[in-house]
């Protein structure tokens, strides 16, 4: 692995990543750092004090990344693409394009293909240690109906992120809204009426409580809050199929941008640095990126989820 460092605004040479895991080849096998294998790891999400849950959408699994590059399968597999609740060893996912983690180690799961929002819920008999479940929506059918969980329609969830009162919040793509799950019931809180956007890849919550939303169709940041309209992030420069978004505890926003090939960091005052990657340029060593998907400040890192080098990298921070 190679030390890495944020690199400052104008430094000509481009920052040195930490390949955490993946081998920059597809395939699907648990191991450490260049042994294990991805095929399209989407999406991050924390997972107690030193390890991240990554979204795997063609091996139709969610794994674990812990910092020292060891990769583990919580769910799924690439022979099991499909839609069957039970026990982690053998249930099915369809496409996993979102991961969130509750404070109790319950496991939401955005799954694009399926249309559903799944649910990994810690059990200590089960066959893998988690019980899979469907949380809402009808599996296979997209739509765009709210409602009870279970007849709620979603076209294409792509992140799950739970809410401070339990509330589980995703960017349904294909309908181009937010949608909450609370107490049972699907509504859509961002998106609808004038309030529009067009592709909402990932949403974090920001330091103010704000929900920052990636929107990769208008190549904006919109924010909302409930009870209020969408706003817009004001940024200096234009942005590139921003794809993920995540916050850091300095109200730093961090965007993968995916189309530049960058990881951007945008200030209070909307100034952008690139932090990892370089622009218009994709690779596979230590300085470039290919197709950043996700972003994920936790455990003292950025993480970063590169989709078509099917790999996890990192950059320390706070240094």
């Amino acid at each position: 692995m190679c030390a890495a460092v944020l690199a400052a605004a104008g430094t000509a040479a481009p920052p040195v990543m930490t390949i955490v895991a993946g081998g920059g080849v597809a395939g699907f096998a648990d191991g450490i750092g260049p042994d294990a294998r991805f095929n399209k790891p989407i999406r991050l999400a924390p997972f107690g004090p030193d390890a991240v849950l990554v979204a795997d959408i063609f091996n139709h699994a969610i794994r674990s990344v812990s910092k020292d590059g060891r990769v583990r399968t919580i769910a799924g597999a690439p022979d099991r693409k499909g839609h069957e609740d039970g026990a982690a060893a053998s249930a099915r996912f369809a496409s996993p394009h979102g991961v969130g983690a509750a404070p109790d180690g319950r496991i939401a799961v955005a799954e694009a293909e399926g249309h559903t929002l799944r649910l990994l819920t810690p059990a200590a008999g089960a066959a893998g240690g988690y019980l899979v479940s469907t949380l809402a929506g009808t599996p296979g059918k997209s739509g765009s109906a709210d409602g009870p969980a279970l007849q709620a329609l979603f076209n294409s969830p792509h992140a799950a992120l739970w809410g401070a009162d339990g509330s589980l919040y995703a960017p349904d793509i294909g309908n181009a809204t937010i949608r909450r799950l609370r107490n049972g019931a699907v509504e859509t809180v961002a998106g609808s009426g004038g309030d529009t956007m067009v592709y909402p890849m990932d949403i974090a919550w920001m330091r103010d409580g704000r929900m920052v939303i990636a929107d990769a169709g208008s190549n904006l940041l919109r924010t909302w809050r409930p009870g209020e309209p969408l706003g817009t992030l004001a940024v200096q420069g234009a942005l590139a199929t921003p794809h993920g978004v995540a916050a850091g505890p300095d109200g730093t926003i961090y965007v993968a941008d995916m189309k530049s090939q960058r990881v951007l960091a945008i200030d209070a005052a909307g100034n952008v640095t690139t932090v990892a990657g370089v622009e218009g340029q994709s690779g596979g060593d230590a300085m470039h990126l290919n197709r950043p998907a996700a972003v994920l400040v936790h455990a003292g890192w950025l993480w970063i989820a590169d989709l078509d080098n099917h790999r996890i990298c990192a950059l320390p921070l706070g240094r």
